[in-house]
């Protein structure tokens, strides 16, 4: 379960990284709670973003199962994340990130997320 999970979330930062909004939504619920820097917004809105997100490079470390269930799994993480540019500075840091998968019908779906800068 953790290495799905795990690929899971690298494939919706990747999507991110690459602004493949398409296939962030394929791997976010369109009505996720999403909470990133104190603002909260749904799966589909977050999508909008995706495009201009303006990371270059992300590394997750730290990947762990915080609660498992047969179809809802729950993940915490660290990712350090590089600008694209001087416009993007804001989203270069490090963040706990803890997210919430849930099974539904035969794949998995991210239903919820939430980051905290630590650095």
């Amino acid at each position: 379960m953790k290495d799905t999970i795990f690929l899971l979330e690298d494939a919706m930062w990747q999507a991110a990284k690459c602004g493949d909004k398409a296939r962030f939504l394929r791997l976010v619920s369109a009505d996720a709670v999403m909470i990133c820097g104190g603002y909260r917004c749904s799966g589909e809105q977050y999508a909008g973003f995706v495009s201009d997100f303006g990371i270059a490079e992300y590394e997750i470390s730290g990947f762990e199962i915080v609660s498992n269930a047969e179809e809802i799994v729950q993940v915490h993480y660290l990712v350090k994340t590089v600008a694209d540019s001087e416009k993007n500075a804001d989203l270069a840091g490090t963040f706990h990130v803890t997210s919430t998968w849930k099974k539904i019908s035969d794949s998995w779906q991210l239903i919820f997320n939430m980051d905290q800068r630590i650095s």
